[in-house]
């Protein structure tokens, strides 16, 4: 289960976020591709992840895993161990992948699929979102709303996700997207909303 949550994890990156993943993938396709991303998502770590947010407050329950600067957008990752759950911050910058509109517009279905569209890899796609629910919640010091979805991956032994994905788009200078998934069984959003209430701005900004 672990093996396979750590795979979804690559593949919302690539689909949501980090353009230059895709490329890595491509060039590095083989045995060593796994010690690749494991040295890389361990680059600067405590640097990208000071950039990102202040995560000092997050409950102990909680672990940042992971955290990546490639190609200028800046991952966390942090994981809830017990359930498998998987919390994922992209700040793209400048860059606008989804905006707070987007999220709370009737278009979202297609705003996603547009995403998942244009960073597909080619062993890895998501087919037929479904976006199940919509509300709002509290992250960096604010309310920011969430669709929740149930998503179909292909290529894996698992194949139904639910998650919810959200914007924090109110820095021009760093755009955030916020992501949160699990296996549609074990999927919590309790588990999404306590970690990301306790994420603050960056002391940086």
């Amino acid at each position: 289960m672990f093996r396979f949550l750590k795979n979804i994890v690559n593949t919302i990156i690539i689909i949501f976020a980090v353009f230059g993943v895709v490329t890595v993938y491509n060039n590095y396709a083989g045995g060593n591709i796994g010690d690749f991303f494991s040295n890389l998502f361990t680059m600067n770590k405590t640097k990208v992840q000071e950039e990102v947010g202040d995560f000092s407050k997050i409950d102990e329950e909680f672990k940042v895993d992971k955290a990546v600067k490639v190609f200028g957008y800046k991952t966390v990752i942090a994981k809830h161990p017990t359930s498998g759950q998987k919390m994922i911050i992209v700040d793209s910058g400048k860059k606008v992948l989804l905006t707070e509109e987007d999220i709370k517009s009737d278009a979202v279905k297609d705003k996603l699929e547009e995403l998942c569209e244009k960073f597909k890899y080619k062993s890895t796609t998501i087919d037929s979102i479904q976006i199940i629910d919509k509300g709002y919640m509290t992250t960096y010091g604010q309310q920011v709303p969430y669709v929740k979805f149930n998503a179909k991956l292909s290529k894996f032994p698992y194949t139904t996700v639910s998650g919810i994905v959200s914007v924090v788009d109110n820095d021009k200078d760093n755009q955030r997207l916020i992501v949160s998934i699990n296996d549609k069984k074990h999927y919590s959003q309790l588990i999404t909303s306590e970690f990301y209430k306790n994420v603050g701005e960056s002391k940086k900004y």
